[in-house]
């Protein structure tokens, strides 16, 4: 009987270490967040995402099959930041509505220098959408159906930025 009460003990306590290693380990990897500009921890953060920076960000202009045109920002102003300013830039945002980040996110991409560049993406290309649950960032599975005129995108290519082919594409928050 002992020794029964014993191996149940060690199966709880095993499990209970597996769950707290497991959240310990998810907490301390970092991946963009909504808006895809810094970095968010935590199990609700994107684990799929390629650990590289993207070839393409920008805007969506149009969808004709798997062909994406994209209003590419030259020079993406969150890669000038320290991390401490990303931090703090993730801090501030954090106490704005949904409405405000996008408006803000707008704002700034306003005078952004720009190309046009067309993005290919075949099928079974990995797409996810960032919700927001609460006030967390959380990666889910989308369809390239779901691409609109006007969305932020954020592509992983082979290496191109025009005519490329697409391995990963993330969608900004839009709930």
């Amino acid at each position: 009987m002992k020794k029964i009460v014993f191996i149940a003990l060690a199966v709880v306590l095993l499990g209970a270490g597996a769950y707290f290693g497991a959240s310990a380990l998810a907490a301390g990897s970092n991946t963009s967040t909504a808006d895809g500009s810094g970095s968010q921890t935590g199990a609700t953060a994107d684990p799929n995402q390629p650990d590289r920076t993207a070839e393409v960000k920008g805007l969506v202009l149009s969808i004709d099959g798997t062909d994406v045109v994209i209003e590419r920002y030259v020079k993406d102003p969150s890669e000038e930041l320290t991390d401490e300013e990303k931090e703090a830039k993730k801090a501030a945002r954090a106490e704005l509505t949904q409405e405000e980040r996008q408006a803000l996110k707008a704002a700034e991409n306003a005078g952004l220098e720009t190309e046009r560049v067309t993005v290919s993406v075949p099928v079974g290309t990995p797409i996810v959408q960032m919700v927001l649950e609460g006030d967390d960032p959380v990666a889910q599975a989308s369809t390239l159906a779901e691409l609109r005129s006007g969305m932020e995108i954020t592509v992983w290519t082979d290496g191109g930025t025009d005519g490329a082919l697409a391995e990963y594409v993330k969608l900004a928050s839009v709930k």
